[in-house]
């Protein structure tokens, strides 16, 4: 579940419930913290696609499988990271789970949800490991 931030809101960003665990104060509270002073949502840690994005297009990267709940107030995010590294020739995978929160794993350990991710990433790992080279 990747966590990144912009300054343009998405869809699931602005109509995430007040309610739930993660929300959007407590969103932009974390953004607040974790970046540089002054800096905005589209500084490069929080927005890779930003105006001051670093570029994957020429980066070497590994497997990715990329988590987002139906429910997740980063789906949108999450979705379109997926797309485009998938546009740039990137191996990635989106799990997408219907009905479920940003984190629902740790919230419900013991979901049927949870057993699902589980499973996924094992057989990623798994598959990930049998391609690397030997040596």
């Amino acid at each position: 579940m990747p966590f990144f931030g912009g300054v343009r809101r998405t869809r699931s960003e602005a109509e995430c419930p007040a309610e739930v665990l993660l929300n959007l104060d407590l969103f932009d509270r974390f953004w607040r913290l974790l970046l540089p002073a002054g800096a905005t949502r589209d500084h490069p840690a929080a927005n890779p696609f930003g105006p001051d994005g670093p570029g994957l297009a020429a980066a070497d990267l590994r497997p990715v499988l990329v988590v987002a709940g139906g429910l997740d107030m980063m789906r949108d995010r999450s979705v379109d990271y997926v797309e485009r590294l998938a546009a740039m020739g990137k191996p990635v995978e989106l799990a997408e789970f219907d009905g479920e929160l940003h984190g629902f794993y740790t919230l419900d350990p013991g979901s049927e949800a949870t057993g699902e991710l589980i499973g996924l990433v094992r057989r990623f790992v798994r598959s990930c490991c049998a391609a690397a080279p030997k040596g």
